[in-house]
């Protein structure tokens, strides 16, 4: 019986070494469902808060680039400019700067808001600066070039050159003003009231 003795001590080891390793395993199962059930219910507002704290506010930054789209509604023409930086604007939020653009410039609207780049859209009821008027000024054929106002400014002054000496349908046409699109256009319209 003494030589048995060894062989029972050892097979209640084995029989006491699987016993705890299949509870140690159940109950760390036990532990896992629990916490998939937990994880997979209705967050509460108390984990809202907690991830609004982790979030970070999107803000202007000095590197923002800033592009403004401009469609001008009397020519159909839309023009991209990069906006200039105002100091006034940086570590603005989004909220923020839209109340600033409501003040400053109420025709402007935000299409895409991130630190990284912020898209402007504006539309214009005038033409754009990419075009020319033939007019009169004082009497004589002139050029007249568009502002960013959409006001005419004098660009040029044909002095030897009155309308006077035109057909008075072509007078009327100067008078009202002949809108031009290209260089070209415009060296064309003025070859034909000046030969």
């Amino acid at each position: 019986m003494k030589r048995y003795i060894s062989v029972y001590i050892f097979l209640f080891c084995v029989v006491l070494f699987i016993a705890s390793f299949g509870i140690g395993y159940y109950v760390t199962s036990m532990r896992n469902r629990e916490n998939t059930s937990i994880s997979e219910e209705n967050p509460t507002e108390d984990d809202f808060e907690e991830l609004a704290i982790l979030h970070e506010v999107e803000r202007i930054t000095p590197n923002t680039f800033i592009e403004i789209r401009i469609h001008y509604n009397k020519c159909n023409h839309n023009i991209t400019k990069l906006n200039e930086k105002d100091n006034n604007i940086v570590n603005m939020t989004e909220e923020e700067y839209r109340d600033y653009l409501k003040e400053h410039y109420p025709n402007v609207k935000i299409v895409k808001f991130s630190s990284r780049e912020i898209i402007l859209e504006e539309e214009r009821d005038y033409l754009c600066p990419n075009h020319y008027i033939i007019g009169e000024h004082e009497g004589k054929i002139a050029i007249f070039k568009i502002d960013e106002n959409g006001e005419r400014v004098l660009d040029r002054i044909f002095v030897d050159y009155p309308i006077t000496l035109l057909k008075e349908i072509d007078q009327e046409k100067l008078k009202e003003g002949i809108i031009i699109n290209t260089e070209d256009e415009l060296t064309d319209v003025l070859e034909n009231f000046i030969s």
